[in-house]
């Protein structure tokens, strides 16, 4: 009899094992998260443990896909902390994004969003490394190209053409447009320095966000 058990319970491990690993990558993620979701929604402004514990969920997200990242918001005023998947503006990773977002459970007091989200307002700056830039800092013109989509010139203050700027004005457009309008309703970007004298040839930043919003309409 005890035999006829010990056997019972191997096979049941056995099955239990084989359809954990049947799950989606996604559905392995979304386990794990459940499972500490307490910690990151209680502790991530704990400077002691934020690191380890970022970590620790970078890890976990990139068995989904290497080049995923996310992002944390505040608690908002009505419980919510809002957690944040991206591509990073990678085209082809859109998809993995939306169906892993998709595939979210719902659990109270959470939010989970596909893609860096919009900003409201109009005077947002930010400071990167030694390089402080603001909606203010830059202009725009634009064509229009396939598919309903543009391309655009920017003008920017005090532009010196290294990484560092064009990543402090990529944060600025997804800050101001979202990630996935800036990857999907834009062809291409030239990137130029403001000559002060011909602002008044060009659109200020922010209209960007009517104009793409107008095109996707």
């Amino acid at each position: 009899m005890k035999r006829n058990l010990i056997v019972v319970s191997i096979i049941i491990l056995i099955m239990g094992f084989s359809l954990f690993n049947k799950q989606s990558k996604e559905d392995k993620f979304w386990n794990w998260f459940s499972k500490h979701q307490a910690t990151y929604y209680n502790e991530i402004e704990n400077l002691e443990i934020r690191e380890k514990i970022f970590n620790e969920l970078s890890t976990e997200l990139k068995k989904v896909h290497q080049d995923l990242v996310f992002e944390f918001s505040p608690i908002h005023e009505n419980g919510e902390r809002e957690f944040t998947i991206s591509g990073e503006g990678i085209k082809e990773l859109f998809p993995i994004v939306e169906e892993l977002v998709e595939n979210a459970p719902k659990i109270d007091s959470w939010k989970f969003s596909a893609f860096r989200q919009r900003i409201p307002g109009d005077d947002f700056e930010i400071q990167y490394g030694d390089f402080k830039i603001g909606y203010s800092d830059i202009y725009f013109r634009y064509q229009d190209g396939e598919y309903g989509n543009i391309g655009i010139e920017l003008n920017i203050r005090d532009f010196d053409g290294n990484g560092q700027s064009q990543n402090a004005v990529y944060i600025l457009l997804d800050g101001l447009i979202g990630e996935y309008d800036i990857t999907m309703g834009i062809d291409w970007i030239q990137w130029v320095k403001l000559d002060e004298s011909n602002i008044e040839n060009l659109n200020p930043i922010t209209n960007l966000r009517t104009l793409i919003d107008s095109k996707r309409d």
